[in-house]
């Protein structure tokens, strides 16, 4: 008998404004391997339209992870977090900030990150292929229904190595 089971290929959605780290993070994805489909959008005014048809078409799933990039036209990464965990069709989709360290405390103080939303952005290969791991690690554990992290509620999948900030100013004179 065939397998009638429906497998997607998981969404992610990149809000970034650079040409490049776009580039970066669809050629990691594809030398790790990873099957999903990367929507680029290259406007903050254009992702909050995307995400707001999204909300309101209630048969139109959301993304299966979402990678906001902190500085934006028109509408900046922050605004768009706020908007998409406003909502509820949002409530378990991943979202994470993509910056560099030094906006981590602009972006905290606008109260509506949290460590693992964030990510540090760096123009390092490695850190790519970390992030195209990440996404799809959260991706999945969307897709397939299971919490991201054994020790909080929050959809995203905590990160690692140089994609984590690091909280303290000695560990971030270490590297």
């Amino acid at each position: 008998m065939a397998n009638t089971t429906k497998t997607y290929i998981p969404t992610i959605v990149y809000v970034e404004d650079n040409a490049g780290d776009a580039l970066l993070l669809e050629e990691a994805l594809r030398e790790r391997g990873h099957a999903t489909q990367l929507l680029v959008i290259a406007k903050g005014d254009r992702a909050l339209r995307y995400f707001e048809v999204k909300e309101s078409a209630r048969d139109l799933p959301p993304p299966h992870c979402i990678l906001l990039d902190a500085h934006l036209p028109m509408v900046t990464g922050a605004q768009l977090l706020g908007f998409i965990r406003g909502s509820r069709v949002y409530d378990d989709t991943p979202v994470y900030i993509f910056a560099p360290e030094t906006g981590y405390h602009d972006l905290i103080e606008a109260g509506i990150i949290s460590k693992e939303s964030f990510l540090t952005k760096s123009n390092d290969w490695s850190s790519f292929l970390q992030l195209a791991d990440l996404l799809m690690r959260s991706a999945r554990a969307k897709q397939d229904n299971i919490p991201a992290s054994a020790t909080d509620s929050k959809p995203e999948v905590h990160a690692v190595g140089t994609l984590r900030r690091r909280d303290t100013k000695e560990q971030r004179s270490q590297g």
